[in-house]
């Protein structure tokens, strides 16, 4: 077998992903109909929970055809939960998410027509040790540190529950794969089983010293029903891009294991829970997480190792992943050079993706579980000696090569997050494709020296938030605001550098009315960067004495007509700003963008391109409302096209921002946007 690590940059959250879960994704022509595996399972959702309390769930493909379609939204944040979020799982037959924090909140979710919602709550107000659904998804196990059991149904209603009186506390809890019984494991190296009514069956003590982490089967989670279609039968069909049998043929006939991963990184393959002569594996390995392929014949193990000591006198670790099939040896080890826990892991795609966070921080591995070809190391080789893909062209292969090569940086997640390198670029001209980017903004504290309150446009991904621009009001008397991108304040480097991580987190940390709430404990851990920020180079004012009077006279920019809209006669009263009204120095070093411009009310807007690269006009919002809101209020909304302007097309049309006066009622234009 061979895995390396996806290239491409490091997805990742503004805090710590604590766990994953994947699921196929069914196709709505699929959904009245047996699924063909094969297809559902080239695209699914990823969900993960973080430190903040925010589930995410995002979308990811394993096809490597950029034509594909994807849905209209690839990633929802949900919100709810007050505290952290330490486990999420999916159920793929009734296509619900459970998520659990660490008070003990329990929320199932489900989606309709493209919202999530909560469909059911559980507050027991005692910390979950683990959530199973059972294989046919139709009950959930629900087990709590303090020994106390329950099993309910897929709807809410409670089958039985029980109070198991023990010594140490319970760390997991497991269906077997004919979902009759029940198996608990101890924080004392204890198993306990029960019957599926609540019966007790037995105790076993499997180990003296060592506790249990963790039990699993190398056995399908969910029994999704396969037609008999062949995988050529589908139009979405494409050969396989990651070499010769990229999708696994499944097992036949392998009986299931229970696999029983202790405190001190063994790991036991048991027939049942009272084996006598269990295979255990001496992974060697510490804080380890394992977990079987859907197919049952891989088993990833993934933990820390020790590599020696530092100067400092700390350790130096770094993460494995180790491989090992059912008869327990050791096929391959991955170097994943991570210096940090990998908390969680789950497969995806039938096998042929494993998914790992470490911290904030999510890596994807292809994993291709036959004997690797020569093709497929040659892709990898060359691939990580290009390091990009637009350097593929640059070499002299034939084409097919060259797409076999492209398909290597291919990622498995699409993520909104846009090129380190192109920040300006992203947030600047319109994306190719007809995505959509939900976003959030956050405001922070209003601070008298610097000017007025600042604000941060975040893009959501991953259960968290990605700066891409900030705003400050500029003017107490108007809603007038200068915008910047992220670089502001010098940390172009520290943003998208070595440090994204800890940037990422110091940009979030600055909000005090937003819908996610920080809670007392981890303000309190902040780390000194965050408490440095005031210190950054401040904002100067916009000077704005000359827009105190609408009767002071202006000087007209020159600009081409536009084809789409009227030239009208500059008015003294508009509101306007040229690039003359902010000095250059100033633009550069705080990296303006643009700036909104108002009228006295508030109801009409101007954006002006303030940056060298954009135009100077940007468009213009009209808002318009009847006395006693007797009629729908309408907001005209004027939006140039936007395009890199090379120096063979420096003729291009203008955006004309005279369109209004503050005097003008009648507007020109197409685009309304009724507010009812």
């Amino acid at each position: 077998m061979y895995a390396a690590v996806e290239h491409g940059p490091i997805l990742c959250s503004d805090s710590n992903i604590l766990c994953l879960s994947w699921k196929g994704r069914v196709p709505k022509s699929e959904k009245e109909k047996p699924v063909c595996r094969r297809r559902y399972y080239e695209e699914g959702w990823l969900a993960t929970g973080n430190g903040r309390g925010v589930v995410g769930v995002t979308f990811t493909s394993s096809h490597c055809r950029r034509d594909r379609n994807t849905p209209q939204r690839i990633n929802f944040n949900l919100r709810g939960h007050n505290s952290e979020v330490v486990l999420v799982r999916w159920n793929e037959p009734y296509q619900k998410l459970a998520t659990c924090d660490a008070d003990g909140g329990i929320f199932v979710w489900i989606q309709y027509e493209g919202r999530w919602s909560v469909e059911l709550v559980n507050d027991r107000g005692a910390q979950v040790s683990d959530f199973t659904w059972s294989h046919d998804g139709t009950q959930a196990l629900i087990s709590y540190r303090d020994g106390f059991v329950l099993v309910g149904s897929v709807s809410g209603q409670r089958h039985w529950s029980s109070e198991i009186n023990l010594e140490s506390q319970i760390t997991c809890g497991i269906w077997t794969p004919d979902d009759q019984q029940v198996l608990f494991g101890t924080a004392d190296g204890q198993v306990i089983v029960m019957d599926c009514h609540g019966r007790m069956l037995a105790h076993v003590l499997l180990h003296e010293s060592d506790g249990i982490l963790s039990m699993c089967w190398n056995y399908p989670a969910f029994l999704v029903e396969d037609s008999s279609e062949s995988d050529t039968d589908s139009d979405d069909y494409s050969p396989p891009q990651d070499g010769p049998a990229a999708y696994p043929i499944p097992v036949q006939s392998i009986k299931p294991l229970l696999t029983v991963s202790f405190t001190s990184g063994d790991i036991s393959l048991m027939s049942s829970y009272d084996d006598l002569s269990p295979t255990v594996i001496q992974s060697g390995l510490k804080e380890v997480v394992a977990q079987w392929c859907t197919q049952g014949d891989l088993l990833a193990v993934a933990g820390m190792e020790q590599l020696g000591d530092l100067p400092s006198g700390s350790l130096l670790k770094s993460a494995l992943v180790k491989f090992y099939n059912v008869r327990g040896e050791h096929i391959f080890t991955l170097d994943t050079l991570v210096h940090r826990p990998i908390v969680s892991i789950c497969w995806g795609h039938r096998d042929s993706r494993l998914l790992m966070a470490s911290g904030p921080a999510l890596y994807v591995v292809r994993v291709e579980h036959r004997v690797s070809s020569l093709q497929l190391l040659c892709q990898q080789a060359i691939a990580s000696a290009l390091r990009e893909d637009k350097d593929v062209s640059k070499l002299t292969l034939p084409p097919r090569l060259c797409s076999y090569l492209s398909a290597a940086f291919i990622p498995t997640i699409k993520p909104p997050i846009p090129d380190p390198n192109n920040m300006r670029d992203f947030v600047s001209y319109p994306s190719a494709g007809s995505e959509r980017l939900h976003c959030t903004m956050k405001r922070t504290e209003d601070d008298p020296e610097v000017g007025g309150p600042c604000y941060t446009l975040y893009l959501e991904h991953l259960g968290g938030l990605v700066p891409i621009l900030k705003g400050r009001r500029v003017s107490k008397l108007r809603p007038e605001f200068v915008i910047t991108d992220p670089r502001t304040d010098g940390r172009a480097d520290e943003i998208y550098g070595n440090s994204l991580i800890s940037a990422m987190i110091d940009s979030c940390n600055c909000s005090d009315s937003s819908d996610i709430e920080l809670s007392d404990d981890w303000a309190a851990k902040k780390s000194p960067k965050i408490s440095r920020a005031s210190k950054s180079p401040k904002l100067p004012r916009i000077n704005i004495e000359a827009r105190k009077s609408p009767k002071l006279s202006r000087a007209a920019p020159e600009m081409s007509r536009s084809p789409r809209l009227p030239m009208r006669k500059p008015s003294l009263g508009s509101p306007s700003l040229t690039r003359r009204e902010f000095p250059f120095e100033d633009i550069t070093q705080h990296n303006y963008l643009a700036q909104v411009t108002s009228n006295i009310w508030g109801t009409k807007f101007k954006i002006v391109g303030l940056a060298a690269f954009l135009p100077t006009n940007l468009g213009a919002v009209i808002y318009k409302t009847s006395l006693l809101h007797l009629q729908p209020r309408q907001m005209t909304i004027y939006l140039p096209e936007v395009r890199k302007i090379s120096m063979d097309c420096v003729n291009l049309p203008v955006f004309n921002p005279n369109v209004f006066s503050e005097d003008e009622d009648d507007l020109p234009g197409d685009a309304v946007w009724k507010d009812r």
